[in-house]
């Protein structure tokens, strides 16, 4: 019988970007009601990008709960550091992953986790969640390793409206140019019960890009 307790308020946004920020397990994309020229252009720019800073806030509702908290995400090639502070709890907390392990710092006390088993996230923290690759939903592109489910373009402009993988629904709601490139600036994340609004004020890239 499972010793499992359901996690506190305070920890359940951390616990569920924990699970976001790992790529998902691999799957056939499936073709997809796209649009010429402006998307794919849109998107291999997107997939180039694997240098970038967004500052922004998150607030989460789902079954147990609700949580919010400022966020300041760094992405360098498979390197993520995400820090998370404001109403989360004491403190702040800080998920790294360099793609072969986690690690969460939160209070002063270190969780490291062996990411090399598709369940270990859920064996470390309780929650049964996709291990999709928000790195990539952030930006306004498909994760790589996940099937497309449904993807819903604005043809004029070649951005995403809408996107499904592993279940869940990506809804992306504004975008703004950064450095000449249309990013999200709010986007809302569904799947059941769970959801997940994220708002980015700003957006960092290299120069060199």
């Amino acid at each position: 019988m499972s010793n499992y307790r359901r996690p506190p308020t305070s920890t359940l946004l951390p616990l569920f970007l924990v699970a976001l920020t790992l790529a998902g397990c691999a799957g056939l994309e499936r073709p997809a009601q796209e649009s010429a020229g402006d998307w794919n252009t849109h998107r291999q720019q997107l997939v180039s990008l694997n240098q970038w800073r967004a500052d922004g806030k998150v607030a989460l509702r789902s079954a147990q709960g609700a949580d919010s908290a400022s966020l300041v995400w760094q992405q360098r090639g498979n390197n993520t550091d995400l820090l998370l502070s404001g109403p989360i709890g004491l403190g702040a907390t800080r998920i790294q992953s360099d793609g072969k392990h986690l690690d969460i710092n939160r209070g002063g006390e270190l969780q490291r986790i062996d990411i090399s088993s598709p369940d270990a996230v859920a064996r470390a923290t309780g929650w049964d969640l996709p291990l999709a690759a928000l790195r990539h939903w952030l930006k306004g592109a498909p994760a790589p390793d996940l099937a497309i489910q449904a993807l819903d373009l604005d043809r004029q402009q070649g951005l995403l409206l809408h996107l499904r993988q592993a279940g869940w629904d990506i809804h992306y709601q504004h975008y703004r140019d950064f450095d000449g490139l249309r990013l999200p600036t709010r986007l809302h994340i569904e799947r059941g019960p769970t959801e997940a609004r994220i708002l980015i004020a700003q957006w960092q890239l290299p120069p060199d890009r």
